[in-house]
């Protein structure tokens, strides 16, 4: 039997309604993690420890900037059509048309940035992988966005499921071809990203009865779609700016061990991922009067996740040994390096369900304020300690600035949470000194 702490938190998850969509995200997330391991895997024995490392440092160039024509998108969509009750047609066709032309705006300047940063990718791949994330898969995932607006989780999360398993067959293909370079997966994926997004909008238009062709946008989206994407962009520029500033310092060899060892700890926060996603639409809900609400739910689920966060990084701990198996002998120093970063999974998971707490309390502004603040640290951390430790300073910045989240965030909860309840208090009182 479940003690009496445990068993709270975990009777409202089941009773709210869950289960099916915490099913249906966590297969998106298994097949997300397939499609990340047969990557990693593949891709590490193909091009090795420095090649590696060069592709790692090109995605620390685009997960800061990926949001603004992905990410960002489909939060506005939802947004505005769950909280706001805007038409569903007209938000997502001017958030297709803010995805397209931030993507393109995007990729120019991330090429300009990956040639700059990163010498051991040709320019052809630089901009291949680039187009790919910042024009093609937003294609999809706007119109799973839209789907998750109009109809619900499960539905949006078939289309998003469509595009992983393409990402799979496309890196095993050329994997067993023996043509896997980051020249050649960059150039498949745009193909094939692309078909996938075009068939998807016309799929979604079909469904809603509408021509989903880019419209007219609307400030207020863009708006939207900046204070989301903003935070996104910071917390991702958090996680993967220690790879940048060690690709910067010289240190190749070990930013392919780093990012090899982040990258299996990241592992463990696929379910977190899951869960967040398919509770996002349920922390946009507020009713009005009832006190505290916000801070349970981020409670409640972050209690639950940081559990898991928890025995995760006890059983990497352990299991830490064996990358070099999985990875080969070039990988042997990324081995210690997984057990300094083993924290992070349970620090990530209390920091995004406080997160999330804001976001219920229509504090997005002060979310995204939290998040740069925090990054810009972290950042500042990494260019002070990595010089001269090396991945050391990397690992040591990473998680002095996790702390500094959790801390930060759950004490902005905690303050807004009881002058959201005071407030209500003072609305709902009668008046009873009359008025003059």
């Amino acid at each position: 039997m479940l003690p009496r702490s445990l068993y709270s938190p975990i009777h409202r998850l089941r009773s709210s309604g869950l289960v099916s969509e915490s099913i249906w995200g966590l297969v998106v997330e298994l097949a997300t993690l397939t499609a990340t391991i047969l990557s990693f895997v593949m891709l590490g024995r193909s091009l090795g420890a420095a090649g590696y490392g060069g592709y790692a440092s090109l995605y620390a160039i685009v997960g800061p900037l990926v949001t603004l024509a992905a990410s960002g998108s489909v939060l506005a969509i939802l947004q505005h059509v769950v909280r706001d009750h805007e038409p569903l047609e007209s938000t997502a066709r001017s958030c297709l048309s803010l995805s397209l032309g931030l993507g393109l705006l995007l990729t120019c300047i991330g090429t300009i940035a990956g040639a700059a940063v990163v010498d051991s990718l040709g320019l052809l791949a630089i901009v291949a992988l680039l187009a790919t994330e910042f024009l093609a898969v937003p294609l999809v995932q706007v119109a799973a966005g839209t789907v998750q607006a109009g109809t619900g989780f499960i539905a949006a999360s078939r289309i998003r499921l469509v595009l992983v398993s393409a990402r799979i067959v496309v890196i095993v293909s050329l994997f067993v071809a023996g043509a896997l370079t980051v020249t050649t997966l960059g150039v498949t994926m745009f193909a094939v990203a692309t078909l996938l997004g075009l068939v998807s909008l016309r799929s979604v238009g079909r469904r809603y009865d509408f021509a989903f062709l880019p419209g007219t946008f609307r400030l207020r989206h863009l708006k939207t779609n900046v204070l989301y994407s903003t935070g996104i962009s910071a917390s991702s520029l958090n996680s993967d700016g220690d790879k940048l500033v060690l690709a910067a310092n010289g240190f190749a060899v070990q930013t392919g061990q780093y990012a090899a060892a982040y990258r299996i700890v990241s592992f463990g926060l696929i379910p977190v991922g899951s869960l967040m996603q398919v509770s996002h639409n349920r922390f946009l809900v507020h009713i009005e009067g009832r006190r505290g609400q916000h801070l349970r739910r981020s409670m409640n689920f972050g209690f639950l996740a940081s559990l898991y966060g928890l025995v995760f990084g006890v059983l990497i701990y352990v299991a830490a040994p064996l990358l070099p198996l999985l990875m080969g002998e070039e990988f042997e120093g990324s081995v210690v390096m997984v057990q300094w970063l083993a924290p992070i999974v349970c620090l990530r998971s209390l920091g995004i369900f406080g997160l999330n707490g804001l976001m219920g309390l229509n504090k997005v502004a002060l979310r995204t304020v939290l998040i740069v603040i925090n990054a810009t640290f972290a950042i500042v951390l990494y260019i002070i300690l990595i010089p001269g430790l090396g991945w050391e300073g990397a690992a040591i910045g990473t998680l002095i600035s996790e702390s500094l989240m959790v801390l930060s965030t759950w004490s902005a909860l905690v303050v807004c949470q009881r002058r959201n309840d005071a407030m209500s208090t003072l609305r709902v009182e009668p008046d009873i000194g009359g008025r003059p």
